[in-house]
């Protein structure tokens, strides 16, 4: 019967934070993705805006509307330049997850190896421990020189 690997318990704790490093990636991946959806909804509605604004001087605009629509730009500037700072700040979170999840995984593979190793060597083991029972049974088994008496 093989050996239990002895070190089957940290190949599991290994294994299980390769998963929560994982879940954690993929949090982070869809933070940065919303985070990039909004910035590009803002840039969406400042170019909207500049669009109308435009349409509007080509018409003829009272001053007082051209300074809100660009009181109103200066707004959507002011959030595209958070935004902004927010999805750079999510794609370095996102890129430290990146590298856990990556050494978590490397850390579980070499768990997996080290695992199949341990299986070879049982397996071997298993194969010489046969092979001496059936020699000491094939030993016990074979008749001796046969004798003859003559009477």
């Amino acid at each position: 019967m093989p050996r239990r690997f002895p070190l089957e318990t940290v190949r599991q704790l290994a294994q299980r934070r390769t998963e929560d490093a994982a879940a954690e990636l993929q949090g982070h991946a869809t933070r940065l993705r919303i985070a990039q959806d909004k910035l590009r909804q803002l840039q969406g509605y400042r170019d909207e805006y500049r669009s109308a604004k435009a349409g509007a001087m080509v018409q003829g605009v009272a001053m007082a509307r051209l300074r809100e629509f660009e009181a109103f730009l200066a707004r959507i500037e002011e959030a595209i330049a958070a935004q902004t700072l927010e999805v750079q700040r999510a794609e370095v979170v996102w890129e430290a997850a990146r590298v856990h999840w990556a050494e978590q995984h490397k850390r579980e593979k070499a768990m997996d190896t080290l695992a199949e190793r341990h299986t070879a060597q049982e397996l071997q083991r298993e194969i010489r421990q046969d092979r001496k029972t059936q020699d000491e049974f094939s030993a016990r088994v074979k008749p001796g020189p046969m004798k003859i008496r003559l009477k």
